[in-house]
């Protein structure tokens, strides 16, 4: 059966009910994590494209898209930032307010958090759509409470990702949505957080072009997993930047079809990288870098979702949607076997 769905301004013809895993090596059991019940509150609404991250006992999400599929509207954006406390789970609070945003990135350094582009729809519910990415950074301190506007970026970015390693916030990925029409990027940055004033620094120019990706970390390199390309063709392409060389390099390509890489999310976890991808397998990349192993089918189908680390043996899948069952307001947790 072909169904159509929109997500984060492109619609997309799935067809449902064929095995995700088509072809690929599969070297990791599929029994190496397993779903277990805890009892964390469902997010307040569905949500995609957002900005999610983890710090301290608390876990964050900002913005996203909360409509109809394909509607894109001032109504239909969040600006809320919430959390829950993941030690004593309670109740889901509004911490702060800010621009209305979706496709955007949020990352956790030092005990605060950086929000990163996305994109604002200055439309109401039933005119044409007008969506413009931002180049806007923010950091919003837990202690205060409050948003300190940082220096943008370059250029204004959305369906992107972000990434931080050691100091430095890696961004790639992604495209500027205007009045002019889109720009596909091929530039990715990087930035000190532990600078007093940030400056973004140009990394060689990416050999691709994608966006709805995400990014990971290993062994001290930058992974851009997955997307979407200016083609239309959903991707499960991995390219690598090596800080050290500073050059990119071709990474494995993600198990199964195209769609798989498409909306994934990514974290790396006691020195392994984990991504979450749309047919709900849990993939894991090897030890020596060299291929993707299936850690777990997951029992809940989930893209443009967010996938963020509890500790070093734990994940928790975050919002998202899926064609079958729509946006999922479900927290999982993902306890990973050593």
């Amino acid at each position: 059966m072909i169904r159509q769905v929109c997500v984060d301004g492109l619609r997309v013809a799935l067809l449902i009910m064929v095995p995700v895993i088509c072809c690929g090596p599969s070297p990791a059991r599929a029994d190496e994590a397993a779903e277990i019940v805890k009892q964390y509150p469902d997010l307040l609404e569905g949500i995609t494209s957002f900005g999610a991250a983890v710090a301290g006992d608390w876990l964050y999400t900002y913005g996203g898209h909360k409509g109809e599929p394909h509607q894109y509207s001032i109504e239909n954006q969040s600006n809320q930032l919430r959390r829950l406390n993941l030690k004593e789970p309670g109740q889901w609070e509004t911490v702060a307010t800010g621009p209305r945003l979706q496709g955007l990135a949020m990352v956790a350094h030092g005990g605060k958090l950086y929000r990163v582009g996305g994109f604002t729809a200055y439309n109401k519910k039933g005119e044409d759509q007008d969506l413009r990415s931002v180049a806007d950074v923010a950091r919003f301190d837990p202690e205060t409470r409050k948003w300190q506007e940082l220096p943008s970026m370059p250029l204004a970015r959305s369906s992107f990702d972000a990434v931080v390693m050691g100091d430095a916030l890696y961004l790639a990925g992604g495209w500027a949505m205007g009045p002019a029409g889109k720009k596909w990027h091929d530039t990715s940055f990087a930035c000190d957080l532990s600078q007093a004033k940030l400056r973004w620094v140009e990394l060689p120019k990416q050999p691709f072009q994608r966006r709805a990706n995400s990014l990971g970390e290993f062994d001290g390199k930058l992974y851009v997993i997955g997307g979407i390309g200016p083609d239309g063709q959903p991707s499960t392409a991995v390219d690598v930047f090596d800080p050290q060389a500073h050059k990119w390099s071709k990474g494995p390509n993600l198990i199964g079809n195209g769609m798989g890489g498409f909306g994934c999310s990514a974290f790396e976890v006691g020195g392994t990288l984990y991504v979450s991808t749309f047919g709900g397998l849990l993939q894991r990349l090897t030890g020596d870098g060299k291929e993707w192993g299936i850690a777990r089918k997951l029992n809940e189908k989930r893209f443009f979702h967010r996938m963020l680390p509890l500790n070093n043996h734990q994940l928790i899948m975050v919002g998202g949607t899926s064609p079958q069952a729509g946006k999922n307001v479900k927290l999982r947790v993902i306890e990973l076997r050593q």
